[in-house]
This record gives structure tokens, sequence and C-alpha cells, in this order.
């Protein structure tokens, strides 16, 4: 009896069991199969050129509650391209991307019945663009990969640039005369406006990109012209950076010979610099071979006047070493060969980060601010191109590369310090507001073109060509003042004399190299090498002679 109670009983909570298993199994709530939803389709980019990839992407979501496996099928044009098959867990998303590269044309795209589009351009010819340009090499070197990699020198094919950097402006001409030459970057205003005396440069164009960023800069800043237009008020050339003109002084080499910091051009002059003659304490460079210390010399010259700015230039040069160009010139004063150095700012900028004992000095209301012309040279193959570099060089993306510490250039755009990278160069962002606050001399280069010819050549030969010789004679007459044998007129009167500027005879009629004369044989000199020729070597025996004639009257005081 208790046998059959105790299965009975066992049955009822068998029954029970089942009953309640059953009961979840048909009753209770299930998960919601996995399902794959598609959104979000993206194409990027849109439009490229052949050769270059196109993602092709897209959102995929489990929207059930368990795994699911599925296929994500990528068709184009109608055609099934390629697959991905995906696990997802209940809930989850993933991307799936597609890269996919085509030839030229349009394409339609369809994922999972989501459409878009995108097109493949025809790759444009390669272009090699040549610039002509006084910059330096570091400048070609920092500009050059980052505007390869842009997307303008992408979408115009151009994959290379060409360098030419010719010494003087008689050789930019023949250059650009030749053909071949897409864009005349650096090397100041006079160069360029003889570029365009000489029929090389092309406007603008109203639709270009380079016209777009000129429109961004001032036509004038610090009284200095950032722009020169032809008769129909078009663009010709543009500045891509400013300059001042000034000195660098070693403290170091200063303090250590016990000489005053300059502050002016005529302090320069002064005898208190030839002190240790015949050692130098200045470094200048011969004017051929240096755009920016021949700006110094045109600044002096409008300055002072032509004959006491020959003058306040010959004691100069008989105070100092003459270089070879602008480069041996600033390093003569980074590395404590010399006191005071010529200098162009970003020379100065860049020494002093190197040198903490050196510091520029802009002269006191003796000065300029030059825009430093980047233009479009005329006959160029690459006028888009070459338009859109100058573009891009006048761009924010190509005015931070001025503020690189390798160059320490000012950009001509003042918006370029609320960039990133602007905001990194406080230094250089005091030295541009105290730049363009300068107040400067009332400066023509109609003027200093009308003679640069001349002058480059007559400094080679009266100052570096004869420097011996000036060295000999000031050094004798600083002498002379120190011994007390002469008195305060007629060391004026013989420092006077030194600094004339050459008297010759030639064919029976007597020259002076003045102004007049300068301007009248500049067109000559800077076209006939051989009259350039025996110009010189006239005005190298017209120096020695009055170097001399300064050193005989000296040496008769003793």
């Amino acid at each position: 009896m208790k046998i059959k109670v105790v299965i009975t009983v066992v049955a009822i909570v068998a029954m029970l069991v089942v009953g309640a298993y059953l009961y979840t199994i048909f009753t209770a709530p299930q998960p919601i199969p996995g399902e794959i939803r598609l959104s979000k389709l993206t194409i990027s980019p849109g439009q490229v050129t052949e050769g270059e990839s196109v993602t092709i992407s897209v959102n995929a979501t489990n929207v059930g509650q368990t795994k699911v496996t599925g296929t994500i099928t990528l068709r184009i044009n109608g055609t099934v391209v390629t697959s991905q098959e995906i696990t997802l867990a209940g809930g989850e998303s993933k991307t799936v991307t597609f890269p996919v590269t085509r030839t030229a044309g349009k394409y339609s795209v369809d994922v999972g019945g989501l459409t878009g589009m995108f097109t493949v351009l025809q790759p444009p010819p390669k272009i090699t663009l040549t610039i002509i340009t006084r910059h330096d090499t570091t400048i070609w070197t920092l500009y050059e990969p980052v505007f390869l990699a842009s997307q303008i020198a992408k979408t115009d094919g151009v994959t290379d640039i060409t360098w030419i950097s010719p010494t003087e402006a008689g050789l930019w001409i023949q250059v650009m005369k030749q053909g071949g030459v897409d864009v005349a970057w650096g090397g100041g205003p006079t160069l360029f406006d003889t570029l365009v005396e000489n029929g090389l440069l092309e406007p603008l164009e109203d639709d270009s990109y380079a016209m777009q960023m000129a429109n961004q800069i001032n036509d004038t800043l610090a009284g200095g012209a950032m722009k020169r237009f032809n008769e129909k008020g078009k663009t010709l050339w543009v500045a891509a950076a400013i300059s001042s003109f000034g000195f660098t002084v070693n403290h170091a080499f200063l303090n250590k010979s016990k000489l005053p910091v300059p502050h002016r051009w005529e302090d320069l002059a002064n005898e208190t610099y030839g002190k240790l003659l015949p050692l130098p304490t200045i470094s200048m460079g011969n004017a051929p071979g240096t755009t920016s210390n021949t700006r110094i010399y045109e600044i002096i010259l409008q300055a002072f006047g032509w004959e006491e700015g020959w003058s306040i230039l010959t004691r100069m040069a008989g105070n100092a070493g003459i270089y070879g160009g602008s480069v041996e010139t600033q390093s003569a004063v980074e590395i404590g060969e010399v006191g005071v150095g010529m200098s162009i700012d970003f020379y100065g900028f860049t020494t002093i980060l190197k040198n903490k004992d050196c510091e520029y000095i802009m002269p006191e209301g003796e000065t300029i601010i030059n825009g430093d012309p980047i233009a479009l040279v005329k006959g160029t193959q690459h006028k888009k191109a070459a338009q859109d570099f100058i573009g891009w060089v006048l761009s924010l993306e190509g005015q931070a590369i001025w503020l690189n510490p390798n160059i320490n250039r000012m950009p001509v755009r003042g918006d370029v310090f609320k960039t990133a990278v602007g905001q990194q160069r406080p230094d250089l962002y005091y030295l541009y507001n105290k730049t363009i606050q300068n107040i400067g001399i009332p400066f023509s280069d109609a003027v200093a073109i009308s003679y640069e010819q001349s002058l480059l050549y007559y400094f080679e030969a009266v100052f570096r060509d004869e420097h011996e010789s000036l060295v000999d004679a000031w050094t004798a007459l600083i002498k002379a003042r120190t011994d007390g044998k002469l008195t305060p007129e007629k060391f004026k009167a013989l420092v006077a004399k030194l600094g004339a500027p050459v008297t010759w005879t030639q064919d029976g009629i007597k020259y002076t190299f003045n102004m007049t004369y300068a301007q009248s044989i500049n067109e000559r000199i800077y076209k006939d090498s051989l009259f350039r020729s025996q110009m010189q070597s006239i005005w190298r025996s017209a120096a020695e002679a009055k170097y001399k004639a300064v050193l005989s009257e000296v040496k008769a005081l003793y």
C-alpha cells in the first residue's frame, strides 16, 4: 500500500515538472532572432583620380537578440564586386569597409539596397614646375615636400619642382627669356621691377586661386608696397613675405672689444669701429653677391643722400671685412668673427636662436619694410599650376612654413599667427608687430632700380677689390687722429676726401661717379659685360689713387 502511494506521488511530481517545462516552452517570451540591417552608406572621397582608392563603408547592426552570420555584398554598376561575411552578437554593430580602385568613369554603388555614386577622373599630365628664386636651399627643401603632398598639387598633377637660382639680375633675365620658367619667387621688389620693365611677368588671372589669395593681402604694409600693378590695374607681383633691414650685433664680441652697441647706420661709419684694424669689426656683403645687403646700401644712399651716403659706406667698408654673400656675412657675426653684420631680418632672427649673445637691430628711423615678391612668369606652359602654387604660398598653409625655426621669415599675412602653428611662435609675432609698426625712410624703388646695376659693380670695384688700400688709408686716418696729429677740421676734410665718389678722366673728359652718371650707364653696364669690365678697371684705379693720396697726406704728418 505504501509503495503505491510513493509511486503515485513521484508520478504526480514528474507530471508537474514536465508540465512546467512545457508551459515555459510554449508560453514564455522567446528571444528575437538575429537580423542584420544596413545603414549609413559612406563613399569617401566621392571623386578621385585614377590610381587613388575610394573607401566604401556601411554600418551593419544585428537588430535581434541572437547571434547571426550574414554576407554583405558590394555591387558596382550592378555587378557583384566583392562580399564580406560577418557575425554579430545580439545588438552588436560593425562598420564594413570595401576599398576599391577603378579606371576613369562614373560608378554606381549598391550595398544591400543602399546606393550612392563616385567618380574617377583621368590623371592630369605630370607637371614639373620650374621656379626661379633668390631664396636659399633651406626654403626650397621645406616648401617643396609640403606643396607636392597638397591636394592642389595632386589635382594639378605637379609631381616635381625644379629650382633655378641665378645670383645676378642679368642672369635672371637671360634664363627667363629662354623660356621654361613658371614662377619667380624671392629677391626683392627692385629685382622684380626689373623683370616688369623687361616684360617678363604676366598678370595673375582674376579667377585664379593666386588672385583669390592675393586679394587677402593689403596693397601696402608699413609704408612698403606689397603688390605691383600694370597699367590696367592687374597684379604683376604680390609679396609672399616681408622683410626689414638692419644689422645683427654680437654682444660678446662688442663687450670683449669694448665697443658700443650701434643703433644707426652712421654709427658703423665711426672710427670707433676701426679700433681693431686691420682686423674688421663689421661684416658687409659684396653687392653683386647679396640682394639683401645691396638693399641696405640703397637705403643708406636714399636716407643720407648720394654724397654722404657713399661717405658712410666707405667708412663702414673700412671698418669691415667684405664677404662674398649674405650667408657668409651673417655667419661672421654669428660665430663672433666680427661684432656687427649687415642683416636682413630673418637672418638676424635665426642667428638669435643659434647664439644668445646676438641681437637683431633695425636702425632707428633709417630702414624700410620690403615686400618680397612672387609672380607668374610670362610664357609659362603651366599657367594654372603655376598660379595655384602662388596661391598656395599665399595661403595660411604656405605662410605657416615661414615660421619654421630654420627659416624665421616674416609672413605677409599676420593672421597666420592665429593658427596652431603661429601660436607656437610668440617670439616672431612680437617681432612681426614691431616690424609693421616701424617708421622708416621715404624710399623709392624706381630710384633704386635706376642706378642699381652701377651700384653693384662700383661697390665691388672700390670696396672689395681695393679693400686693402682702403683699410690702409682709413687705419692711418684713425691713428693720426688718436695721436693728435689731426685737428677735427682736417680729420673731417680727409674723411670727406676718402669717402667721395671717385673721379677720373677718360678721352679728355673728367667724370665723377655721381647719381646722374650712375643712372646714365645703368642699363649698359647691365647688358654689356665688356663695358662693365672696363668701368670696373677704371674705378679700381681711381679708388686706389684716392686711397693712396689720403694715406700720403696722413703719413706726411709724422
